[in-house]
């Protein structure tokens, strides 16, 4: 597991895969936001698992071939995202 500071968990998979895991206020634009975040690094992910019910919003974002700096970066930008809540 990566020491990622924030609400996001970040775990490696492998040493080129890294899974975020965050549970979110099921608004409009948390998913967005969390995928520009990627898109502005010119990162695409690999897999991408969203489910909304009423009051909560659970993501899991993999992504392939981060370095170690970079995946740690991601994941505290990730945790700054207004209404994201705790890792799961």
């Amino acid at each position: 597991m990566s020491s990622v500071p924030s609400a996001v968990l970040a775990l490696r998979r492998n040493s080129s895969t890294v899974r975020y895991c965050f549970e979110a206020d099921p608004e409009p634009g948390v998913l967005p936001r969390a995928l520009e975040l990627l898109a502005k690094r010119g990162l695409v992910p690999a897999r991408v698992f969203a489910q909304a019910d009423e009051d909560l919003l659970s993501v899991e974002i993999e992504v392939e071939g981060l370095e170690p700096g970079t995946a740690d970066h991601v994941g505290r930008c990730l945790g700054e995202i207004v209404g994201v809540r705790q890792t799961f």
